[in-house]
């Protein structure tokens, strides 16, 4: 379980427009996937950013997405409910088992969760490297990810975190 409250300050306008104003803010990593990556986006023109979830299998299972605010879409509508820059907000990840949660909050507003059930994903507590067989290592990360790399050392994110607790 991992809670995180925090505002993303800034976010890039530069590069490949499919990664345009977008930042992974929080994660679970394993040895060489990620059973879940949390995502804050603002397009372009908007005031108001979505979050997505992305969980990515271990056994090579196509990449699993979910809207949670708005669209992951790049040409998707301004969220009337987005979150916008400098706004204070929190995530959860929780994982049980193989149910895995992700939730976000807001002062004033419900909370919105997303469940994803990992039965057949793969997350077995091993992983194959080079034909052997090792025990898999999983650990929580939280920061500001930038998934633009259009080398314009000028653009950047910026992400303030007010609050972070985890527990195994």
């Amino acid at each position: 379980n991992m809670i995180a409250t925090l505002a993303v300050n800034h976010v890039t306008s530069t590069g490949n427009s499919s990664h345009q104003g977008r930042v992974i803010i929080g994660q679970i990593h394993a040895a060489s996937d990620e059973p879940v990556r949390v995502y804050y986006r603002l397009l372009d023109g908007h005031t108001k950013g979505s979050i997505y979830i992305a969980h990515e299998p271990s056994n090579g299972n196509s990449e699993q997405w979910y809207n949670m605010i708005g669209s992951r879409s790049n040409s998707a509508s301004e969220p009337e409910d987005g979150i916008e820059l400098d706004e204070k907000f929190s995530f959860e990840i929780d994982v049980v088992g193989n149910t895995l949660n992700v939730s976000i909050m807001r002062d004033g507003k419900d909370t919105i969760t997303q469940t994803v059930n990992m039965e057949n994903s793969g997350y077995d507590g091993y992983y194959v490297k080079d034909g052997e067989t090792l025990e898999d290592y999983m650990y929580f990360k939280a920061g500001a990810y930038n998934q633009n790399n259009s080398g314009d050392t000028s653009d950047y994110v910026q992400v303030t975190f007010y609050a972070l607790s985890k527990t195994h």
